[in-house]
């Protein structure tokens, strides 16, 4: 037995189905980066909300069939979804494996149950998790014997905890400040206890206080009335009960004061955590964007651009105060560590992301932030800042593809405003005055470019009120040829055409250019 058990763990260890399906499972029910979770945490969200209205119904109404049997699908979905949940929680096969492997490796036999008792410990941890059990007693309800039992329904709502998120990050709030809340509660308790024994004391005699009979009555006095609710059916009548509850009135303030206090900071704090996810989420859902890393002046300047363009972007700086202005302008942000691989990948580095584009003032930091994306993927586009022109082999060995020396770029503007004031100045106003609708874009060739294998001149640029500055030709080690409209060029696969001109005749091109309706 304990060999077919070993040779079926080898077995699930290497089958790439088995780990497909597995991780499958895992991603719909606990990876909030999986696309198709939010749509199962809706659904569950809907069956939940669903089965109590059900039970409210059937209050004041007879029983439908229909209506069991959508409960008995409900509880077949919730029982699908526990053993999912269970089955997850722990690799059986790898235990027994790391186990046999151990004792194969000390020349001592094996025995398997010792690895069955630490699978039955980990099952029985998931079991007795506090969600498990309310996965549990939101089952359990079906197969009652007594109808009573239904009120366990109830514990379904707690469920919506595991599908919403917002509602599980405030839920961390308690987690996190539980150390103050104990003591809050300590306060409390010492509170109640307190003008309960005294008010029972002064009023708890026979026939004194007609309302106050027992202890319990004093406690539910101490309660209501440091609650601040005060339903009135409970008074004191002597003199040293009314001085009790003036102190008590006086302490309940300073309880919720407390307690307001812990819960608001604790708020506070992870509402920055909620958004940062909500960014995470935005990102998940985004393709073909660029990651920025740094927000300074230049970044600024850039996310500007990528915007006018209607390029998509993220942005991550370090710095918590230039987050915010970056949030302020609309700008999806977050306040991270760009060099820290984790964020990245977080990002989509490895998803929908086509590029990187480091522009912070330190060129350390920069070099760190390339490493780190050239690490995880190799081929991402990598732009980078260089402040410092030494510095610019190091960019280059560190995988960099294009590299922005801002001094260099400075004094090249300088000198050619000094050289062509004319020219810089009509290029600039060209390029860079907003009331023009003027661009400089690149017109990829694709497959099913109908221009493809002929040459350039049969396209009529002129017709399109369009100028083409030269091509890119990525096949020959992305060599720039000028002007190519005064040789016979012919045009090749994955050629980009440098065009300036209004960006509807150039989206008219594009669109010519496949469906074979442009003008010669």
């Amino acid at each position: 037995m304990t060999k077919f058990i070993i040779a079926l763990a080898y077995k699930l260890e290497t089958s790439i189905k088995y780990k497909r399906f597995k991780e499958f499972t895992y991603n719909l029910l606990e990876n909030n980066s999986y696309p198709y979770k939010k749509h199962f945490d809706t659904a569950m969200i809907f069956l939940v909300l669903s089965t109590i209205g059900i039970l409210i119904f059937e209050v004041n109404h007879k029983n439908l069939r229909i209506l069991n049997d959508y409960e008995l699908f409900a509880v077949i979905i919730f029982v699908i979804e526990y053993i999912g949940r269970l089955w997850i929680s722990s690799d059986m096969h790898k235990i027994i494996l790391d186990d046999y492997e151990k004792y194969q490796l000390l020349n001592k036999k094996y025995k398997i149950t010792k690895s069955i008792k630490k699978i039955i410990s980990k099952k029985v941890d998931f079991i007795l998790s506090p969600m498990a059990i309310v996965d549990l007693l939101a089952i359990l309800p079906y197969y009652r014997p007594l109808r009573l039992l239904r009120i366990l329904l109830i514990f379904r709502l707690f469920k919506i905890l595991r599908y919403a998120n917002s509602l599980k990050e405030f839920l961390q709030v308690f987690k996190e400040r539980k150390f103050e809340l104990f003591t809050l509660g300590l306060l409390y308790i010492t509170v109640v206890f307190f003008s309960s024994t005294v008010i029972f004391l002064y009023e708890g005699p026979e026939g004194v206080n007609p309302n106050i009979v027992d202890f319990f009555d004093a406690v539910y006095w101490s309660i209501i009335t440091i609650s601040t609710v005060g339903y009135g059916d409970v008074t004191p009548i002597t003199i040293e009960g009314k001085l009790v509850t003036l102190v008590l009135v006086v302490s309940s303030f300073l309880v919720i004061a407390f307690g307001t206090s812990i819960i608001t900071t604790g708020l506070s704090d992870r509402m920055e955590i909620i958004k940062e996810n909500r960014v995470q989420s935005e990102t998940s859902k985004m393709q073909d964007f660029v990651i920025v890393c740094g927000f300074g002046m230049m970044g600024r300047y850039f996310c500007e651009e990528l915007l006018s363009i209607g390029k998509k972007f993220i942005i991550i700086d370090n710095d918590k105060e230039i987050v915010n202005s970056a949030k302020s302008l609309n700008y999806l942000a977050i306040h991270s560590d760009a060099t820290n691989m984790q964020t990245l990948e977080m990002m989509g580095i490895n998803k929908g992301a086509n590029s990187v584009v480091a522009l912070t003032n330190d060129d350390a930091v920069n070099l760190s932030i390339v490493l780190s994306a050239r690490a995880i993927n190799e081929n991402i586009k990598i732009i980078s800042r260089v402040n410092n022109g030494n510095s610019r082999k190091k960019f280059d060995i560190a995988g960099v593809n294009q590299t922005i020396i801002f001094n260099d770029v400075a004094a090249f503007v300088a000198s050619e405003y000094l050289g062509q004031p004319v020219a810089f100045e009509a290029i600039d106003g060209i390029l860079l005055n907003k009331d023009f609708d003027v661009i400089i874009d690149e017109v990829e060739i694709l497959d099913n470019s109908k221009i493809l294998g002929k040459d350039i001149n049969l396209v009529d640029f002129k017709n399109y009120n369009l100028t083409l500055l030269g091509i890119i030709n990525l096949s020959n080690m992305n060599n720039f040829i000028f002007n190519p409209t005064n040789i016979n060029y012919t045009v090749q696969k994955d050629d980009i055409l440098i065009i300036i001109g209004f960006k509807a005749s150039i989206s008219q091109l594009k669109s010519d250019l496949i469906n074979l309706d442009f003008r010669v």
